[in-house]
């Protein structure tokens, strides 16, 4: 099935990267931070913001955050 063909519900199927697609089910399920899903991804960070926000999905994973509090848990993780 390629990309164009249609789904039941008649939407347009979207080409997925399937790394992207685990990174983020991994994320969503809370089993790994934003960071460690870019990286299992093969991605950076914000790369994958933007595909998260690009997809929609941007309020489903609280993109919304403040920066600042990004900004803590990326330091908190470097440190550990």
């Amino acid at each position: 099935m390629d990309g164009d063909e249609p789904t039941d519900d008649g939407r347009e199927r979207a080409d997925v990267d399937p790394d992207l697609a685990m990174a983020l089910g991994l994320y969503a399920l809370g089993d790994v931070s934003l960071q460690e899903a870019a990286t299992e991804a093969g991605v950076t960070y914000w790369e994958l913001e933007d595909a998260i926000e690009s997809a929609g999905l941007a309020d489903a994973f609280d993109l919304d955050r403040d920066v600042s509090a990004t900004i803590d848990d990326l330091l908190d993780e470097a440190g550990e």
